[in-house]
C-alpha cells in the first residue's frame, strides 16, 4: 500500500488524537496510527490541570461534554507533605477534573473518528520516509498479520509517546537528572481522599495520587531509578510515608501496577531539520509526574502543532515556527518543572520550603496555581516569590 495523506499522526494519545482533531476540522486529511488497540491503560498521573478545561473546550463543547459525563473526580487542589508528614495545601481558583486514561483517551480518540480522522490500531511506525531531505511519510508494520506498509505524507507528527521512534530517527533524544521510575495503581476505597490530590515525598522518592471518579484512587510511587526495585513491594513502600501508612489496602487494587521511565528525556530537534515533522507531546518532552505537566503539554502542544502546519499548508511557512511557539509558551513551566524535580529529591529542602508555605498559605496557592497552569510559571519564578520560599 502507497496511500498519500496530508498528514500522518504517529500515537493516539492526548497528543496525538488532539492534534488530529484540529487538522481535521480544518479540512485535512488525516491519518492515524497507534500500536495499541484501544481501550489501553497507560501509567500516568490521570490529572488535567485546570487550564486543560479550556483546551478540551477549544477541540469541541462535545469533547468537554463527554469528559463531564464520563464522571470524573474534581480536585481543588494540591497538598504537598514532606518527609516528616508536616503538610500545606495550595487551592486552586477553580477546579481540575481527573479520570482515568482508558476513558479520556478513548473521548479524544472518538473525537478524531467524528472529524474524519482515519484511525489504525494496531499498527506499529518503524520508519521514516525521506523525500529530497524531507520526512514525506512513514513505514508502518500491521501488529496482526505483520504485513509492512508505506502511508506517505505531507507532514509526519510523531506523537508516540516517551520512547518515540520518530523522536529517535529525528535526531538525539537526550536525558537529564534527575533519573526517576514511576510505578502506578488504581486503587478503591482509599482513606481519607476527598477533592485534593496529595504530594507525598520520602526518603528516597515521593508519592502522588488522587480521586479518579468511582471511588477510586490513582496512586504513583516514583523512586530514582536505582531504587527502583523498591516499586516491587509496592504497597509496602507507600507505608513507609507517614502521611500515607494505614490508608491503602493492596486488597483493593482494582488496576495492576505498571511502571514507566525513566523521565526527562527531551529530543534536540522538535521539528525535523530537513522539514516534514514535528513533535508533540512526551515525543518532544517528557515532563516530572510531580508537576502532573504531561497531559496539558500534549493538548496545549497539539494546538500549537497544528496551528504551525496550517500555516504550512496555507502559505507554505516553515514547521521551525513550533519550535518557537513551544519555547515561548512552555519554557518558563520547562524551567519550574525542573527546580521542582531536583527540589524533591533535597527531603530537607523540601521539608524546609512546605514550613514557609505552612507560615504563607498565599504563596501555596500560587505555586499550585503556577503548576496547574491558571497563571504564568514567571508569577513563581519572580524573584520574591524564590526568596519567599528559601529565606
Amino acid at each position: 500500500m502507497n496511500a498519500r495523506w496530508d498528514a500522518v499522526v504517529v500515537g493516539a494519545g492526548p497528543a496525538g488524537s488532539a492534534t488530529a482533531s484540529l487538522l481535521a476540522t480544518a479540512g485535512v486529511k488525516v491519518l492515524l496510527l497507534d500500536r495499541a488497540r484501544f481501550p489501553r491503560d497507560k501509567p500516568c498521573s490521570e490529572y488535567l490541570s485546570p487550564e486543560s478545561t479550556r483546551v478540551l473546550q477549544r477541540l469541541g463543547p462535545d469533547v468537554l461534554a463527554a469528559v463531564e459525563a464520563a464522571a470524573p473526580a474534581h480536585l481543588r487542589g494540591m497538598k504537598v507533605v514532606a518527609p516528616s508528614g508536616a503538610g500545606v495545601v495550595g487551592r486552586f481558583e477553580t477546579f481540575s477534573y481527573a479520570l482515568p486514561r482508558t476513558r479520556f483517551d478513548n473521548i479524544l480518540l472518538d473525537a478524531a473518528r467524528a472529524r474524519g480522522v482515519e484511525v489504525r490500531e494496531g499498527v506499529k511506525v518503524e520508519e521514516l520516509v525521506y523525500d529530497a531531505g524531507a520526512v514525506a511519510g512513514v513505514v508502518a508494520r500491521d501488529t496482526g498479520n505483520g504485513t509492512r506498509d508505506t502511508y506517505r505524507a505531507s507532514v509526519v507528527i510523531g506523537a508516540d509517546g516517551l520512547r518515540s521512534i520518530v523522536a529517535r530517527r529525528l535526531g538525539r533524544v537526550y536525558r537529564t537528572a534527575p533519573y526517576r521510575i514511576a510505578f502506578t495503581a488504581h486503587v478503591a476505597d482509599v482513606g481519607g481522599v476527598h477533592d485534593l490530590g496529595e504530594m507525598h515525598v520520602g526518603r528516597p522518592g515521593y508519592v502522588g495520587f488522587g480521586p479518579i471518579g468511582g471511588g477510586v484512587t490513582t496512586v504513583a510511587l516514583v523512586l530514582p531509578v536505582q531504587e527502583a526495585r523498591r516499586g516491587e513491594q509496592f504497597f509496602q513502600e507507600l507505608d513507609r510515608f507517614p502521611g500515607i501508612r494505614g490508608r491503602f489496602d493492596s486488597r483493593r487494587i482494582v488496576r495492576r501496577v505498571l511502571a514507566t521511565g525513566p523521565f526527562a528525556r527531551w529530543s534536540r530537534r522538535p521539528v525535523a531539520s530537513g522539514g516534514g515533522a514535528l513533535l508533540v507531546g512526551d515525543a518532544a518532552d517528557f515532563f516530572d509526574p510531580f508537576t502532573g505537566q504531561g497531559i496539558y503539554s500534549a493538548l496545549h502542544g497539539a494546538e500549537l502543532a497544528s496551528a504551525a502546519i496550517l500555516d504550512h499548508f496555507a502559505t507554505g511557512a516553515s514547521l521551525a515556527r513550533y519550535a518557537k511557539a513551544r519555547r515561548r509558551e512552555f519554557r518558563g513551566k520547562w524551567l519550574l518543572e525542573r527546580m521542582i524535580g531536583v527540589a524533591v529529591g533535597w527531603p530537607a529542602l523540601i521539608e524546609h520550603v512546605v514550613g514557609r508555605l505552612t507560615r504563607r498559605p498565599q504563596l501555596a496557592d500560587l505555586l499550585v496555581r503556577a503548576t496547574g497552569n491558571c497563571v504564568p510559571a514567571r508569577a513563581a519564578l519572580s524573584p520574591r516569590v524564590l526568596a519567599g520560599l528559601v529565606l
